[in-house]
């Protein structure tokens, strides 16, 4: 093979990963972390947050933790909204409490924002970080519900 096949074939291989990233992060996970560092974030599930708001508000005299925000479709065609999973962390981002919510609405059309809104009593003191992600099956294995 001469110099201008290999760099045509080495061409459509980088053209090829960066088109299908999606599809290469499905099969080898690990690419994620790769796609990220090169500024090219690989969304799966195909649904974004937006305007998620953290507050906490005072009810019958004790804290109450209080999340929102909205969920948006990406992708352009009906896609199925999983389950919620809010996660209060600690000062060295250890998880303190987690917990799960399930929308109403269980699909998201193209254009459609689907709101949410979760409340915690009594949030853990230690509490200085809130994570709102999609439930995966690995919470499962860590005894989320």
């Amino acid at each position: 093979m001469n110099l201008t096949a290999v760099c045509a074939v080495l061409g459509a291989m980088v053209f090829a990963l960066i088109a299908w990233r999606a599809e290469v992060v499905r099969a080898m996970p690990q690419t994620a972390a790769f796609f990220k560092m090169a500024g090219m974030g690989v969304n799966l599930r195909d649904l974004a947050f937006e305007d998620v708001k953290i507050s906490t508000e005072i009810v019958n005299n004790k804290p109450v933790l209080l999340i929102e925000g909205a969920i948006v479709d990406v992708a352009r065609r009906p896609v199925e909204i999983p389950r919620l999973r809010f996660i209060v962390r600690d000062a060295n981002g250890s998880d303190v409490y987690a917990w799960n919510a399930v929308l109403e609405q269980p699909v998201l059309n193209p254009g459609e924002k689907a709101w949410f809104k979760t409340r915690l009593a009594s949030p853990p003191a230690e509490g200085r970080e809130i994570a709102v992600r999609f439930f995966h099956k690995l919470d499962i294995a860590s005894g989320g519900t």
